[in-house]
């Protein structure tokens, strides 16, 4: 008797032609329960796990009202003269900016670089890092401090900027790259198509422009800055990302919502004592602050902003503030701020 007669193969052939559909049909499942999975993943500082009580979305859900109970603490309102105000806006920037990196070196180092330093009549200072951490006391709640330097040094440095006549003092703050707010209301970040959040290239979580409660947010924070001192507030990196694997499937395209985001901090922060600044090069959104600020050190790319920019910031030479740690006289043109220490050493 033949083991292989004819009989035989295709018997063979139809078991494992059964096995492969079996085998695939496994594999499916596996596949699916992975991605249903996805959706209940749920991050916090101890890392990735599964939560079943959560659900996130991948779509844009109607936001709760801010409530002022979320963000306690007194409006501001503008106490300088419009005349100063005016001044001071038209001015052409000049002076430093200082880091997250500086402050956490030592603020005395800072100090004493800001007494040795001359012909500046800005300072700018990062009060916020990419990584959500507040560089200030700030009194928002669930606000998380940074844990690398002394606050109340910061403050007291902040204090003594706010005092210094002629100089207009600028805080700057990370609009959307916020980790540690984004994993306190995921619902409000920025998710993936499984329900997981998005991240950047530093591992950032990125907010939602388009949410209501993140624009208070962003309100409160400016309102809490002019509460200390600060002439203006940017936000800065003000854009969406370009990125496909976010799941974006809203009622408004994504320049839409970071345009309805500019729009309602422009509005939020009228009549104020904190001007708007913001940071983009995007005609259509810098029209909605009192300057643009662009972060780069080439300076072939000036006539092409400001072309760009013209038609919304007619001031040009005020309202466009380059940061950057070159010394090309080119950037002279607008407004520049070089960084105060050099922080490749």
């Amino acid at each position: 008797m033949r083991i292989f007669s004819y009989r035989n193969k295709r018997l063979l052939k139809r078991t494992l032609l059964i096995a492969l559909a079996v085998l695939l049909g496994i594999l499916a499942l596996i596949v699916c329960r992975f991605i249903y999975l996805g959706r209940f993943v749920t991050y916090d500082n101890a890392g990735a796990h599964l939560d079943y009580e959560q659900h996130l979305t991948a779509t844009r859900a109607p936001e709760p009202a801010v409530s002022d109970e979320d963000f306690s603490f007194d409006t501001v309102l503008d106490a300088a003269s419009e005349e100063d105000g005016d001044t001071a806006q038209t001015a052409k920037l000049t002076g430093y900016y200082i880091t997250t990196t500086m402050l956490a070196s030592g603020v005395d180092q800072v100090r004493a670089a800001l007494s040795q330093a001359d012909d500046y009549n800005t300072v700018m200072v990062d009060v916020k890092s990419i990584f959500g951490s507040f560089y200030y006391s700030t009194a928002i709640s669930g606000a998380a401090k940074a844990t690398v330097l002394d606050i109340k040094q910061v403050d007291q440095l902040i204090a003594e900027l706010a005092q210094q006549k002629g100089v207009t003092l600028i805080a700057r703050v990370p609009a959307f790259s916020d980790p540690e707010y984004a994993l306190k209301h995921q619902s409000q970040a920025l998710p993936l198509y499984n329900g997981a959040l998005w991240t950047d290239e530093h591992d950032c979580y990125w907010l939602n422009p388009y949410s209501n409660d993140v624009q208070g947010y962003l309100t409160s924070i400016a309102l809490e800055l002019a509460g200390l001192g600060f002439d203006e507030v940017l936000f800065d990196n003000f854009y969406f990302p370009d990125s496909d694997r976010i799941s974006w499937t809203g009622s408004v395209t994504k320049q839409e919502a970071i345009l309805d985001a500019a729009d309602n901090l422009s509005a939020n922060l009228l009549n104020q004592s904190i001007r708007l600044d913001l940071g983009t090069n995007d005609p259509e959104v810098a029209a909605y602050g009192s300057r643009a600020f662009i972060t780069t050190n080439n300076a072939s790319q000036i006539e092409d902003d400001i072309a760009a920019l013209s038609d919304v910031l007619p001031d040009t030479a005020s309202q466009i503030v380059y940061l950057t740690d070159s010394r090309d006289t080119r950037f002279d043109a607008c407004g520049a701020l070089r960084p105060l220490l050099d922080e490749t050493e």
